[in-house]
């Protein structure tokens, strides 16, 4: 019988981790999805390379399954599951990056794409704070904030003009 997410076809690790607290596994997540940014890696790069880790019974993931990982939508026991899958890949990638390093002419690649800003939660809560008073800031008042929060000045201005979009979007979307 087929699972619709592709977890049963994967190893259930079973054991006194199957009672893992909810919040190790949401603040795991939040971990996992800032450290795969850091390093440059899109969802489904992490499915596809699980089938790399040579781990028994598990194969490639969909990058809708990480995505779901990430955002909790799974069901307690696929989090569990998947939660050791996923360290062990996070590590190997770390092992991997760390190598890179050390001998960066090993791997001489073509232009480098700038890699996705992340903003952690609590810099996002404050920016979202900060929008709600005023959603045009000066240049001024743009650079205090990034300061303050310690992000690059662009990061923070470009966060405000998605924002406005995005209150467009949902402005245009409620009037349809």
């Amino acid at each position: 019988m087929s699972h619709p997410h592709g977890l049963a076809s994967h190893a259930v690790i079973s054991g006194p981790e199957t009672e893992t607290d909810p919040r190790e596994l949401e603040s795991f997540a939040e971990r996992f999805k800032q450290r795969r940014i850091k390093l440059g890696v899109t969802q489904a790069d992490v499915g596809s390379a699980l089938a790399n880790l040579k781990i028994p019974g598990v194969g490639c993931l969909s990058q809708s399954t990480i995505c779901r990982f990430e955002s909790l939508t799974l069901s307690h026991n696929n989090m569990v599951a998947l939660k050791p899958i996923l360290e062990a890949w996070l590590e190997e990638a770390e092992r991997a990056q760390r190598e890179k390093m050390t001998k960066p002419e090993i791997y001489t690649g073509g232009d480098k794409k700038r890699k996705r800003t992340s903003i952690a939660a609590p810099e996002k809560r404050s920016l979202e704070a900060y929008f709600a008073v005023q959603p045009r800031p000066s240049s001024e008042k743009i650079a205090a904030i990034a300061e303050k929060l310690d992000l690059k000045k662009n990061v923070v201005r470009v966060w405000f003009c998605n924002q406005r979009q995005k209150q467009k979007r949902m402005k245009f979307s409620a009037t349809y």
